[in-house]
């Protein structure tokens, strides 16, 4: 009788540790998720000029997860309070793939963390002659410009670049618009033709590019990885509770 009181204590402890570790992953699904879309809103632009699309690729597998994350979560709550155990196998069989899932997607945001300066660099260079042609191109530069206040590639005159690499800039203009500091009185086309440093950015985009990249891709690896572990013990304790139930 004592060791059947016993192993009910211990199965009740381990039924309440499930249900808080999966409203914990309940919790990391809605994080992961907005991590995810936060990733696609904010730093879609960097893509053209990231020359590899492994960062988008993180943050679509963090929202896909994410939402799956939700559901199985809600699931494995339910499987441990009213103790069904087919529902604690499927559990456990979906949380095993979404966790391997989540590592490869934290690993992918590190591993694109290491070689972002490089591939950046060179894309940046060769994306330059389409600027003004390619829409894609030109909308990333256009918004990576403005949004980073630089101009150009690398360098305190990042900004000369323009005039070597793009026929556009020989002539009337110098740079391109989103390179011009937001001025109430002065007349955008001035600052176009010869910019300066109370009229536009001078300073290259790379470094800063490659700074919000390096941070975004940390907190995107950061959060997937966090979310897998959390997943692990979920996936042990679902074993442990499945075992218990007669």
């Amino acid at each position: 009788m004592g060791h059947g009181a016993e192993m009910n204590g211990c199965g009740k402890c381990l039924k309440y540790l499930m249900f808080i570790f999966n409203f914990l992953a309940l919790v990391g699904g809605i994080v992961v998720m907005a991590v995810g879309i936060w990733t696609c809103v904010d730093h879609a632009y960097m893509e053209q000029l990231l020359g590899t699309n492994l960062y988008m690729s993180a943050a679509y597998i963090l929202i896909s997860t994410g939402i799956v994350v939700i559901l199985v979560s809600f699931f494995g709550c339910l499987g441990a309070i009213k103790e069904i155990k087919c529902m604690l196998l499927t559990y456990f069989i979906v949380m095993f793939g979404i966790f391997v899932t989540m590592l490869v997607g934290g690993i992918l945001g590190y591993a694109f963390h290491s070689n972002v300066k490089l591939s950046m660099r060179t894309r940046m260079y060769s994306s330059l002659s389409e600027y003004g042609t390619t829409r894609g191109t030109t909308d990333a530069w256009d918004f990576t410009q403005s949004t980073l206040e630089c101009c150009g590639v690398e360098g305190k005159e990042g900004y000369k670049v323009w005039v070597k690499e793009n026929r556009l800039f020989n002539s009337d203009a110098r740079v391109p618009p989103s390179c011009c500091r937001k001025i109430a009185d002065g007349t955008p086309m001035l600052c176009e033709r010869s910019p300066n440093e109370q009229t536009a950015y001078l300073v290259g985009c790379l470094d800063n590019g490659v700074e919000a990249v390096t941070t975004q891709s940390a907190i995107v690896g950061g959060v997937g990885i966090g979310v897998a572990f959390v997943m692990l013990l979920g996936m042990i304790f679902s074993m442990a509770l499945f075992k218990m139930i007669k």
